[in-house]
């Protein structure tokens, strides 16, 4: 009785650690920019902080800044200003997989390889007529 209460207990401890461990793969809410300008002779610049929000990401095979290929998505929803785009990620494990993340009024970008526990990876636009995006973006990968 009590090895079967200990083997439980372990059972436990380790399930719980697991799932406290795994931490949510998406691209950041938001972005702080640091913009300096360079200024001319006889002229001075301050550095400004600005904040952006998350607006889309793409998928890449490869590695960032190097060889890299853009990964169209596996699936692709519209419906009224609402799009969805899905990757099915365990196709494309013969290469390093990596996400760049873009942002609202921002040239600034941000990278990060896609951990191998991660299989799947959807991103919620909203979209004009026209196809701009506008409002909130989300990202979420499992």
């Amino acid at each position: 009785m009590r090895l079967t209460l200990l083997l439980l207990s372990c059972a436990l401890l380790i399930s719980t650690a697991r799932a406290q461990t795994q931490v949510p793969f998406a691209c950041p809410a938001a972005l702080t920019v640091m913009e300096q300008a360079l200024p001319s002779a006889g002229w001075n610049a301050d550095a400004v902080k600005s904040e952006h929000a998350f607006q889309t990401a793409k998928i890449y095979n490869g590695t960032a800044g190097k060889e890299e290929y853009d990964l169209r998505p596996d699936d692709e929803a519209q419906k009224g200003r609402s799009a969805l785009l899905a990757w099915q990620l365990k196709d494309y494990r013969t290469m390093n997989l990596f996400v760049r993340c873009f942002y609202s009024d921002t040239k600034a970008t941000v990278t990060a390889n896609i951990p191998a526990t991660i299989g799947k990876c959807s991103l919620n636009l909203t979209m004009t007529p026209g196809g701009a995006i506008v409002g909130k973006s989300t990202m979420k990968c499992q």
